[in-house]
């Protein structure tokens, strides 16, 4: 697919404004570190949560929107906030990966959180967020914190969404790190590369929030122990979600701290200041025998040494502040 003609220069980077609410809409798979971006996000009065849709990835689409429903009851999202389903697997000849393990039973972790009665509105992922794009163009922020397979049906069923979205914002990839499924393969990006693929070829701006910012990011126990003692039921689960994703660290690489991927892609919208980033062009590797699933990141592209023909469509976060995420958790849902 070639690039478009005259590619959208990227929007500026400012920290959201609780008097001038960020609208947007959060596109998950629930999971552990989603549940606690979705408590983050919805806690922020700097962001106006349109909707939440779901697409099948660290487990199956019925399991993670089951999950996605009870996150909201215990956030006390408004009753009509419209939840919706996306892809139940990835597009073309891509399998769907097994469930990713490191998120426990229930794919929660364990935390026990009661069955919701929360309705799943009739129309598909796809057409509430094209709806939401169009009710505020050039202002709404897609933040995929999932495989990107309900992005890519989004921006081929409705390409006009490509103008009406502000950014598209996703927890995906290792750009200049090892993965953590393949060598080279991060789980979000592997699930659906094809999809992701088309997504990053779009020409919409982009922030791409990779392995090489969130495992520079760790949450220790200096942030789940006051969690843990929180008054605030929200942020006891919060402690409990980091408590299991550090107990899982520390079997595999004997640290007491955590990586909290999707977090610090809410994060990096609530406050970009929290990641350095670097610009350029981007692509996901679709054929390579052990390279599928691939994030490529070219930042020559777009200018006068330009190694590809890519457009500068994207930001890339290279690091991140560990204690500014922290301090926001606490902030937000230590009360």
């Amino acid at each position: 697919m070639d690039d478009v003609d005259a590619p959208r220069a990227l929007p500026p980077l400012a920290a959201a404004r609780a008097e001038h609410p960020v609208p947007v809409v959060l596109d998950c798979d629930p999971g552990v570190d989603d549940a606690v971006a979705l408590l983050l996000a919805l806690a922020a009065p700097e962001l106006d949560v349109r909707a939440v849709t779901t697409v099948a990835g660290n487990a199956s689409l019925d399991v993670v929107t089951a999950n996605a429903a009870r996150v909201l009851d215990l956030a006390g999202a408004r009753p009509d906030l419209p939840l919706a389903r996306g892809a139940a697997g990835p597009l073309g000849r891509a399998r769907r990966e097994r469930d990713e393990p490191v998120h426990g039973v229930g794919a929660l972790g364990g935390l026990d959180l009661p069955p919701s009665q929360r309705p799943v509105v009739e129309a598909s992922a796809v057409e509430v967020i094209a709806r939401a794009a169009a009710q505020r163009p050039g202002e709404l922020v897609l933040v995929a914190l999932g495989p990107l397979t309900t992005v890519a049906a989004l921006l081929a069923l409705h390409p006009e969404t490509a103008d009406d979205l502000r950014e598209v914002v996703l927890m995906g990839g290792a750009a200049f790190c090892e993965g953590n499924l393949t060598p080279t393969g991060e789980f979000n990006l592997r699930c659906d590369p094809d999809a992701a693929r088309r997504v990053t070829e779009s020409g919409v701006p982009l922030r791409v929030v990779p392995l090489d910012a969130t495992q520079r990011a760790l949450v220790g126990p200096g942030t789940t122990e006051p969690l843990l003692a929180s008054d605030d039921a929200r942020g006891r689960a919060v402690g409990l979600l980091l408590q299991h994703l550090s107990s899982r660290q520390r079997d595999a690489d004997g640290l007491e701290a955590a990586a909290v991927h999707d977090a610090l892609a809410v994060a990096a919208v609530l406050d970009p200041s929290l990641c350095t980033w670097v610009e350029g062009g981007v692509r996901v590797e679709t054929s390579g025998e052990l390279t599928r699933g691939e994030l490529v990141v070219d930042t020559s592209a777009g200018t006068g040494r330009a190694r590809t023909d890519w457009a500068r469509t994207a930001r890339v976060a290279v690091d991140a502040d560990a204690s500014g995420l922290s301090r926001l958790l606490l902030d937000r849902l230590g009360a």
